[in-house]
């Protein structure tokens, strides 16, 4: 038996890294002449997903047809972080309260 929400959070992790990670690219490249920034198509999959399963989305990386800034970058990765830690919070949360249905309450 799998539990939709931690396959979501697991799904949204994955995506939080590899958006790390195309971060990371982006900054390092960000002086490098017509370099495409890079980004990760993952949200959207959700927004678009019609099937009410996860079976079909995957965090992917896409190439973006603007230039970039250290700014805006540095700016994704705080905002990126920021979820990162939220969605470990939550995924928290969810795993407290699973131990707890399985154990009770014994104090």
């Amino acid at each position: 038996m799998t539990d939709s929400t931690i396959d979501l959070i697991s799904l949204a992790l994955d995506a939080a890294l590899m958006r790390q990670t195309a971060i990371a690219t982006n900054i390092a490249n960000v002086n490098t002449k017509d370099y495409q920034a890079m980004a990760v198509d993952f949200e959207k999959q959700l927004n678009e997903s019609n099937e009410g399963t996860l079976d079909n989305i995957k965090p992917v990386y896409e190439f973006t047809d603007t230039q970039t800034s250290i700014d805006e970058q540095i700016a994704s990765s705080v905002k990126n972080a920021t979820q990162y830690r939220a969605l470990i919070k939550g995924l928290n949360h969810k795993l407290a309260i699973m131990k707890l249905a399985v154990q009770g309450n014994n104090q």
